[in-house]
């Protein structure tokens, strides 16, 4: 049954339906298991449905937790969004569905904005699906202030895009997968997931969080992901990327204690402004094929095992500084040598290959 027949469904049999109330009422409680929200509503005590959807909800409502939880079954969806229009969930937690949230009808026009605000996803398969339209858009996902802790996804979705800010994801499988779709993350922190990002011919863009202790942090595909001014920590692989043709930006970030910080394959990126300290691997790549490249400049890499390590042509440096790696600082044969590179105190010899380093005075 497609979801645009929800509506009528509900209502005949035996969903309640929550009609308009006056101007500046207060929210209505709601009713039930399966209500279909007309109007502004609020939970009044934690709510268990034990099958079928949880919440409908029509175009301009606002839905308050108030602070309650709202839990269901594994092969059904908390909070079902209408196609068109602006709605709001706020103050609670969704627990225990196979969707916490996600527009019914994605068949049709799609459009409008999606806010979700101080509501903690936990135990769902997906906590919000933000697909949309096939071959167009979804609605706007405006998520904030929200937690995301042990569903198989926390926000993701095919053609659907998400603004998601001051949030934090732990232990999830994916935390945030996104499908020819795109999202941009802020000030958030991703933690104990097994992938952090999948960004699958996706624009994926990631400012000022921290992405910590993840089995992979990024997983960047097709289109690349920029990712700045965040830190990256004790990940397995901090950065791993697969044939961007796009192109991949890492801006002013630190790459910290990670197995490897970042690897790259049959794909683009550039690495402006980076730190690297403490990884077993710091930067490796296949050097990709024709028309695939990758460009390293003003980077700082101490204190690694390894610093650089590119076996194959295709990558280009400059204003790099390798200094007090155990292994290897820059050891890059076929490397495109754009100058200025630095090198000393590593453990083996030469302190460059592929590029010519300078070594600076001690301090």
């Amino acid at each position: 049954m497609r979801r645009s027949a929800v509506l009528s469904v509900i209502a005949l049999v035996g969903g309640s339906v929550l009609v308009a109330a006056p101007a500046h009422a207060a929210p209505a409680p709601v009713p039930g298991c399966g209500a279909v929200l007309t109007a502004d509503a609020r939970l009044t005590a934690d709510l268990t449905c034990p099958e079928g959807d949880g919440l409908v909800l029509a175009e301009g409502v606002t839905l308050d937790l108030r602070g309650h939880t709202l839990s269901g079954s594994s092969g059904a969806v908390a909070v079902v969004l209408p196609s068109l229009g602006d709605v709001t969930i706020r103050n609670g937690t969704i627990a225990g569905w196979g969707e916490g949230m996600r527009t019914f009808d994605t068949w049709d026009e799609v459009g409008g904005t999606v806010t979700v605000s101080r509501v903690t996803f936990s135990g769902n398969g997906e906590g919000v699906n933000t697909s949309g339209k096939l071959g167009s858009t979804g609605k706007v996902h405006e998520i904030s202030r929200s937690t995301f802790t042990g569903n198989g996804t926390g926000v993701g979705g095919i053609y659907g895009g998400a603004h998601v800010v001051r949030s934090t994801f732990t232990d999830n499988g994916t935390a945030l997968g996104f499908i020819t779709g795109g999202f941009l993350l802020e000030d958030s922190r991703l933690e104990g997931n097994g992938t952090g990002v999948s960004c699958d011919e996706s624009g994926c863009r990631i400012l000022r969080s921290r992405i910590v202790d993840n089995g992979v942090g990024v997983d960047a595909r097709q289109f690349g992901a920029d990712i700045a001014d965040s830190v990256l920590q004790g990940n397995d692989t901090a950065f791993s990327s697969f044939l961007v043709w796009g192109l991949s930006n890492l801006e002013r970030n630190t790459f910290k204690d990670n197995g490897t910080a970042v690897t790259l394959s049959i794909s683009n990126a550039t690495l402006t402004g980076n730190v690297f300290r403490g990884n077993t691997l710091a930067f490796t790549s296949d050097g990709g094929a024709p028309d695939f490249a990758s460009t390293l400049v003003g980077n700082r890499f101490v204190r690694n095992v390894d610093a650089v390590v590119v076996e194959q042509p295709g990558t280009s440096l400059q204003d790099n500084v390798a200094d007090h790696n155990q292994g290897w600082g820059i050891y890059a044969p076929g490397a495109t040598d754009l100058g200025g590179n630095q090198a000393r105190g590593n453990g083996n010899e030469p302190q460059c290959v592929g590029v010519v380093c300078g070594s600076r005075p001690q301090s």
